[in-house]
């Protein structure tokens, strides 16, 4: 922004539309239209119809802008440039206020394309990439902050081993088993006469059986024990320091400073 008599912000477009919806940002940030001027090529429609030319009628001529803009209290080679981007088509468009209004408007009419003629050298597809703002004057100092960013990198922590080992028990079973045992009974005789002497000896043998028990032993799967691995996400909070600039007035003499953040 070039401070004149009057303080103004002055903006330059490519496109008519585009100065259009920068127009129609500035009113519904509470600029009225008497503080708001635009100057094209044709016949202004829509909004910037309702507006005053920012140019009296002897600055539409070729060349004539450049004599306008000095009257209003532009540096010469800043009229310069105007006078040479409105004579290639650009479009203008003009806020007045006061310093905290122009401040806006600056911020606003960038965002929708414009630039002045602190973007002299650049191209109008950049020129939106830079402060509009053009103070005779001023100096300027970036004030800077660090941020933290968090990277992660994979790391071992540990690691997990699976393996089997053999492990004896005693198991005892119950099995039925069957075995044979002797027994006698005095039964009564039938009374018939019998052919055998008496005293001739007589033996009868009865073999006794039983079942006995044989333990063989089978290998029997009880269960499967898996061994792997699966992300789980959690969260981890870091601290730092981290640094941040801030700019400090320090004053010599009577100087009077306006503005925000000036330590008065």
């Amino acid at each position: 922004m070039t401070t004149t008599e009057r303080s103004m912000v002055i903006a330059l477009f490519n496109d008519e539309n585009q100065a259009q919806q920068a127009v129609k940002a500035l009113l519904d940030a509470g600029f009225s239209s008497d503080q708001i001027s635009f100057t094209g090529h044709g016949t202004p429609h829509g909004l910037l119809a309702g507006l005053k030319s920012f140019f009296t009628g002897e600055a539409m001529s070729v060349g004539g802008a450049y004599d306008d803009l000095v009257g209003r209290g532009l540096p010469q080679q800043d009229a310069q440039y105007y006078q040479q981007e409105y004579d290639a088509g650009r479009s203008v468009v003009a806020v007045t206020g006061d310093e905290s209004d122009l401040q806006e408007a600056s911020t606003i009419l960038s965002s929708y394309g414009g630039y002045g003629a602190g973007q002299r050298g650049t191209t109008a597809g950049t020129a939106t990439q830079q402060p509009m703002t053009d103070t005779e004057g001023e100096q300027r100092m970036q004030l800077r902050h660090e941020e933290l960013k968090a990277y992660k990198q994979p790391a071992q922590t540990g690691e997990a081993d699976l393996r089997k080992k053999v492990v004896s028990e005693q198991q005892s079973i119950d099995v039925p088993v069957t075995h044979e045992e002797v027994y006698i009974e005095r039964r009564p005789g039938s009374g018939q006469p019998s052919d055998t002497p008496i005293g001739e000896e007589e033996t009868y043998r009865v073999p006794v059986r039983e079942e006995q028990v044989n333990v063989d032993k089978q290998q029997v799967v009880d269960e499967e024990v898996a061994l792997g691995k699966r992300k789980v996400q959690d969260t981890k909070r870091v601290d730092d320091t981290v640094r941040r600039e801030e700019a400090e007035v320090e004053r010599e003499g009577d100087v009077d400073i306006k503005g925000q953040d000036t330590g008065q």
